[in-house]
């Protein structure tokens, strides 16, 4: 902005009073010239003469009230200019942020529109395998013994298998075990892996192999040493899939096999 940047009256005031200071000093000097003639020669004062200075300070006091008064009004006109200056810059970076929070919300929801369309396409499912097995009976040491229980050595093994897609991420694995024929609610009979159950436990640790190209198994073993009684065992697979593996999972039991060696 250029300083001098005023408008038009504000340059007319200040043009008169310029002028008006100008002719005032002219006078003055004229007539201070005159007065000294005058009173070198010893011609004596008169009114007129008198007149004059007295008329070139009246001009002076006008000029400076009309350059006062345009004085003002450029300092009015700068300190207006310099306002609406900083309202401009202040809309200019109120406008500034309203977009950037405005991209901000729009990335927001966008980023929450991600990620409930990848909650949303991940689903989660479970599968249940249910097996029952023994009661274990060891060979006899001779021909005329009778079978006997088995020790935990000799223990009847059956893997637990469910058939999920291979793409698959098992989330959870829950194993139950209750005597077979019990009325017991599955809930209730919850157990940890390892756990002794009483001449039955489920192995520490469960174990993945490939059934297919489009399958995986996820198993577990049972281990089952009662002589007298037999076991129900379960396992409840729980995993998610993405779309493109959603597949109908199914359930294996490997059958019960001979006395662990």
């Amino acid at each position: 902005m250029n300083a001098f940047d005023m408008d038009d009256r504000v340059t007319a005031a200040a043009v008169a009073a310029a002028g008006t200071i100008v002719g005032a000093l002219i006078q003055l000097r004229v007539a201070w010239r005159k007065e000294v003639s005058e009173r070198a020669r010893g011609a004596p004062v008169t009114k007129k003469s008198r007149r004059g200075p007295v008329l070139a300070v009246f001009l002076l006091l006008i000029a400076a009230g009309v350059g006062g008064f345009a004085l003002s009004q450029y300092f009015v006109q700068q300190s207006d200019r310099q306002s609406a200056a900083m309202r401009g810059e202040l809309q200019a970076q109120l406008a500034q942020i309203s977009a950037t929070a405005q991209r901000l919300e729009r990335a927001s929801l966008s980023d929450h529109g991600s990620t409930a369309r990848v909650d949303g396409d991940r689903s989660s499912k479970s599968l249940s395998v249910t097996t029952i097995l023994g009661p274990c009976r060891a060979r006899a040491t001779t021909g005329s013994d009778p079978m006997h229980s088995c020790s935990e050595q000799e223990a009847l093994r059956a893997t637990l298998c469910g058939s999920v897609p291979s793409t698959a991420s098992v989330t959870n694995i829950v194993v139950y075990a209750r005597p077979e024929g019990s009325s017991q609610p599955w809930a209730e009979r919850r157990v940890a892996p390892g756990q002794d159950l009483g001449h039955a436990r489920f192995v520490d640790k469960s174990f993945e192999k490939p059934e297919s190209d489009q399958t995986k198994l996820v198993c577990t073993d049972l281990l089952v040493w009662d002589g007298e009684q037999a076991v129900s065992a379960r396992i409840d697979i729980n995993y998610e899939v993405a779309p493109a593996g959603r597949e109908i999972a199914h359930a294996a039991v490997t059958p019960a096999t001979d006395a662990v060696p």
